[in-house]
């Protein structure tokens, strides 16, 4: 199986040979993307035989500093001025760069790390997004062409207009079970003579988290002395996933507990349903047969949440729930950031169930908001929804399936729908 990691860094090495100018690498871990970016700068020094003319990063107090040797930087004299804008100091010095270096040295390879410029250059930083336009058409333009990539980190950018056409957008992904079992897991069990099970089965579990995140807990489960009570250790493992799920502000992460379906009195319609689809939704050959989503429609009080509970602990899966509505924000560009941010958090702690409680008043306001927030968002989620192939089993609820738009309902969305009526009396009986 190839890492996210591995992929991200072999792409990452190939756009620098390509000689891209502008490279966004999205992802919601900094550091783990700056590492990412100087491995792929040695990897292609290494590989083409170049001459490392200068790796260096970007900070708004220091301005650039170089690596020198490992994990040894040095600045370049490139701080900021007093008062003086930090975004438009680099770039002035990049600039300066270009001239003075860029065209003499085509073997040697400049690469520069700017993290956080997705957050600092908005849509509405007209003359600095021009700027840093000018400078990579001045790049593009320069002869004979220098290997010179400037790198922008962040977990998401309302990529201003004026650069759209200028930027190569490359995404590093959450780490999956096998990248953690090879990072860290897999230390204990030589280390502090882990189970080599017990090892997979905490690599899976900690899924979904950041990889510093995962670092952290494995710290403080060698200081509580948790490797040999692996139990533990996952217990420890599931609070802190549960509080990284929940940072996102709109996810909730709960562990499958329960006797499943058992539990559920009547609704004999669905309890067929998904006992007959549990096989395909945990095989891998044939991702495109795992059941995808449905819509429970009712009366409110009549057991869409909690026979959607009952789903996720038959199954034995994790169920997140998705509060999108309270994603909006005022500021242009952040809500969509917001979606993304948890779609990725949801795509990396899978196999799951995704659910949506009163999936109306989520999108109440698609087509009718004048700032068309609401209507990206829906975009967004509709694009994921059909498009993503991660073993996510999709729940929505409803009161009122009339009051949802149209396109929620076209062909590849929800795979079945179905009416939850309140419980008769036989239903009743059995749920005692």
């Amino acid at each position: 199986m190839e890492l996210p990691y591995d992929k991200c860094l072999w792409e990452l090495q190939e756009l620098l040979q390509a000689q891209y100018p502008l490279i966004f690498l999205r992802s919601a871990e900094e550091s783990r993307a700056i590492n990412c970016a100087i491995a792929a700068h040695q990897a292609l020094i290494s590989k083409l035989n170049l001459k490392d003319g200068e790796l260096a990063r970007w900070s708004s107090i220091d301005g650039f500093r170089r690596l020198v040797s490992e994990d040894s930087w040095e600045s370049t004299g490139s701080a900021p001025e007093p008062n003086a804008e930090p975004i438009v100091e680099a770039l002035n010095f990049l600039q300066r760069r270009l001239k003075d270096q860029g065209g003499k040295n085509t073997d040697n390879q400049y690469t520069y790390i700017l993290p956080d410029w997705s957050t600092l250059i908005e849509p509405n930083c007209h003359l600095t997004a021009r700027k840093l336009k000018e400078l990579i058409i001045a790049i593009e333009q320069k002869r004979p062409r220098p290997r010179m990539t400037l790198i922008v980190v962040g977990s998401d950018w309302a990529i201003p207009a004026i650069l759209r056409n200028s930027l190569h957008l490359l995404d590093l992904p959450l780490p999956i079970g096998a990248e953690l079992h090879q990072d860290i897991f897999s230390v204990a069990v030589s280390k502090y003579s882990l189970n080599e099970f017990d090892a997979i089965r905490l690599s899976e579990q900690a899924q979904g988290m950041p990889l510093q995140a995962v670092l952290q807990t494995a710290k403080l489960i060698t200081a509580r002395n948790l490797w040999l009570k692996p139990e533990e250790a996952g217990q420890l493992l599931l609070e802190v996933k549960k509080q990284e799920i929940r940072k996102t502000g709109v996810l909730e992460y709960f562990a499958p507990q329960g006797q499943g379906l058992m539990e559920v009195g009547g609704l004999q319609g669905v309890k067929t349903w998904i006992e007959s689809r549990q096989h395909w939704f945990e095989q891998d050959t044939n991702p495109e047969m795992r059941p995808r989503a449905i819509l429970l429609e009712g009366f409110p009080g009549c057991g869409k949440t909690f026979i959607a509970r009952a789903i996720a602990q038959e199954w034995r899966v994790p169920q997140i729930n998705f509060e999108i509505s309270r994603l909006q924000s005022k500021w242009i560009g952040e809500s969509e950031s917001n979606t993304f941010q948890a779609l990725r958090a949801i795509e990396a702690s899978a196999p799951n169930i995704l659910f949506m409680d009163e999936i109306e008043k989520a999108f109440a306001g698609v087509g009718g908001d004048s700032s068309g927030v609401s209507t990206r968002q829906f975009g967004t989620f509709l694009s994921w929804l059909n498009d993503h192939k991660y073993p996510i089993f999709f729940i929505a609820t409803s009161n009122d399936r009339t009051a949802l738009p149209s396109e929620l309902f076209r062909a590849g969305r929800f795979d079945d729908i179905f009416i939850v009526m309140p419980p008769n009396t036989l239903e009743r009986y059995e749920n005692y």
